[in-house]
């Protein structure tokens, strides 16, 4: 189980205060593209492998993305190690945040899993960028916006 307060106090886990510091942060953490290149015409095929475990977790829990007005796996390929999943706020699965930073171990240990929790589809607000938090989970550190860092801490789930 994830513990916000165990984490920040391990220096696993940085706050920043807002949408622009996070990525400006991001940026800094994410790692030489480098990384991915050396992979070769592999690449694709172990961030296919990171897919597949992504959505072991996330499917039963949430079922399937496809047409889902609650969670969204954005699929589009980069080639830069990041998968990016978006959750409506009330369904974002804090508590198998551990159970996602614990698949970048071994070819995946250099990948990213960045979560934005905003309202989307009907449901969303006019402005929908102040309504928009994000954690990028990396192999050994969380970044996370205050925001939902104050969720995170004050859930029963914490």
């Amino acid at each position: 189980m994830f513990s916000l307060f165990r984490s920040r106090r391990e220096k696993r886990t940085e706050v920043v205060p807002d949408e622009g510091a996070f990525f400006r942060r991001y940026a800094q953490l994410l790692p030489s593209p480098s990384v991915f290149r050396a992979h070769g015409e592999e690449h694709g095929d172990i961030d296919s492998r990171l897919i597949g475990k992504i959505e072991a977790i996330l499917v039963p829990l949430l079922g399937k993305w496809e047409q889902s007005s609650i969670w969204f796996h954005q699929m589009d390929y980069f080639g830069d190690g990041v998968r990016s999943l978006l959750f409506q706020p009330s369904t974002f699965p804090r508590e198998h945040i551990t159970k996602l930073q614990a698949l970048l171990v071994g070819e995946h240990a250099q990948f990213t899993i960045v979560c934005h929790i905003e309202a989307f589809g009907r449901s969303a607000p006019q402005d929908i960028a102040s309504h928009r938090e994000l954690l990028a989970i990396f192999s050994g550190k969380m970044l996370v916006t205050k925001r939902l860092a104050d969720l995170l801490s004050t859930s029963a789930h914490d």
